[in-house]
């Protein structure tokens, strides 16, 4: 990949991280191709430009309002001349009932060089579980669906 890709990478993803902090949902989504499969930190599937806007907008007028982000590439990995995947490192502050939280993610962001322009073919966020409290890992432990046959096997 040339210098002037990976900076024009490098560059969307300070600009998802400008959107997200602007709390804006029709910039956020102008990133993704119009056809893009996203799979957010629950791992709830959006197929489309339009699902992913309308999501945002959604959580940035509730759970998320008023949140920031910070993003900052680990890597980029081209995996063809028009295509590469951005691995990311993202921490988020949120309020929850006046509280104070931080979560951090690592967004795998898979473009493609349409034209001129990369755009977001694919968006898979994954929840980074050392950012979570020693509870809130003990309830995902809990609710983790090989728990029962990690205990089967003495956790073999």
């Amino acid at each position: 990949m040339n210098p002037s890709d990976e900076q024009a990478l490098r560059d969307m993803v300070a600009k998802l991280e400008a959107a997200w902090n602007a709390g804006d949902s029709v910039a956020w989504a102008s990133f993704f191709a119009e056809d893009v499969d996203f799979i957010h930190i629950l791992g709830v599937h959006y197929t489309g430009r339009a699902a992913v806007e309308t999501g945002h907008r959604m959580i940035w007028d509730t759970i998320y309002k008023g949140s920031t982000v910070t993003y900052a590439v680990e890597k980029i990995r081209t995996a063809g001349p028009d295509v590469a995947v951005v691995l990311v490192l993202g921490e988020m502050t949120f309020y929850d009932n006046g509280v104070e939280r931080h979560i951090k993610a690592r967004p795998t962001i898979t473009v493609e060089r349409m034209g001129d322009v990369w755009q977001i073919v694919v968006f898979q966020n994954t929840l980074v579980a050392e950012a979570m409290s020693d509870a809130d890992k003990e309830r995902l432990v809990m609710k983790h669906p090989f728990k029962a046959a990690d205990s089967a096997t003495g956790g073999r």
